[in-house]
């Protein structure tokens, strides 16, 4: 089919299943390995996300996802995990999908429900400081791993387009676009 490049998520449950474990996963890693193996024999560049809209179930339901500061140091062990498996083969990742979007969508990517106080715009800033420190982190992780490495996160830009040409709803377009 002529394709260069291959961009896929790893999933943080195949290498951590709850989150919070201290050793990975060796046969999620190895999954990984084939599928990048795969990739390369080919002559396609994985591009790798490392977390694209989830997190284990089990640090959403025992931490509170995101707002909970514990998660920088879970997540690190995961991508530091995964980084150093696959440094020598991959030179592109992102660390967030979409890091952005949680200001509308707070389930997806901090693990935050009404239950666990996504309602409450402090959680949801909270989780996002969690969520950048963790990516300044990994960014730094990756940067001493191999200087070539291409990594940080990706944000989410949809264009919104007013109902018609009236000044309010134009206007309201303008906020709507900003997530």
């Amino acid at each position: 089919m002529g394709f260069k490049c291959y961009r896929f998520s790893i999933a943080w449950t195949r290498i951590f299943p709850n989150g919070d474990e201290m050793e990975p996963n060796e046969q999620g890693l190895a999954f990984y390995e084939q599928l990048i193996g795969e990739c390369l024999k080919y002559g396609i560049e994985p591009v790798i996300t490392i977390s694209h809209y989830e997190m284990p179930l089990h640090l959403a339901k025992a931490y509170g996802g995101w707002k909970n500061r514990q998660l920088v140091e879970f997540y690190k062990r995961y991508a530091q995990a995964v980084i150093e498996r696959f440094a020598d083969k991959v030179k592109y990742w992102m660390t967030f999908n979409e890091i952005n979007s949680s200001i509308q969508f707070p389930a997806l990517s901090q693990g935050l429900i009404p239950k666990t106080g996504s309602e409450d715009y402090t959680n949801r800033f909270q989780a996002f400081h969690h969520q950048f420190l963790a990516s300044a982190w990994v960014v730094k992780i990756g940067h001493a791993l191999r200087n070539d490495i291409q990594i940080g996160c990706m944000q989410i830009y949809a264009p919104f387009y007013a109902l018609n040409s009236h000044p309010e709803n134009q206007f309201a377009s303008l906020f709507t676009e900003r997530v």
